[in-house]
């Protein structure tokens, strides 16, 4: 069974969900060490806004691309469809839940939906048979993923993140 499958996606997404869910309420019952806001600075805002539109492309449009490209062979458009889905509950769930919860739960969301997409472009790797420009673009948006991965860890976690509250 591959990352891809129905029933690992919707778990992954039911699990992730719920998660977030209780992040929310345990960081506004101030039981969990993290802010409701995320604290970046200024300049961190304005690499994010840059951050976000290489998202929208490496994330959203060269998949796309990829997914036309393949039309017709059924388990490359399986593949991309079920990563396009992934991304866009991603996208759905950290609005509303930023809304209806804590603007920092985006964090976490990003966070574990884009270990969940390296594991499943990785899996991908090995079902898919890729032309040579597609393995280009397809090493593209792996190489984007583990990018903001990094940056999550080190640019967004900390923002969020407050142990010396739970010390005293």
């Amino acid at each position: 069974m591959t990352v891809s499958h129905g029933l690992i996606t919707t778990f992954f997404i039911v699990a992730i969900t719920s998660l977030s869910v209780g992040y929310g309420f345990g960081v506004r019952a101030q039981r969990l060490p993290f802010t409701a806001e995320i604290g970046f600075t200024e300049s961190q805002w304005q690499f994010l806004r840059w951050w976000v539109k290489l998202a929208l492309v490496a994330g959203v449009l060269l998949p796309i691309a990829l997914l036309v490209q393949a039309w017709g062979h059924s388990s490359s458009s399986i593949f991309w469809g079920s990563y396009l889905l992934v991304v866009a509950v991603q996208l759905l769930s950290e609005r509303v839940l930023s809304q209806w919860l804590v603007p920092s739960v985006v964090v976490p969301i990003g966070f574990c939906y884009t270990a969940f997409r390296l594991w499943q472009l990785l899996d991908g790797l090995t079902q898919l048979s890729l032309s040579r420009l597609a393995l280009i673009g397809f090493g593209g948006v792996v190489l984007f993923w583990a990018a903001n991965l990094v940056m999550l860890s080190i640019m967004a976690m900390p923002t969020v993140y407050q142990s010396q509250k739970f010390q005293e």
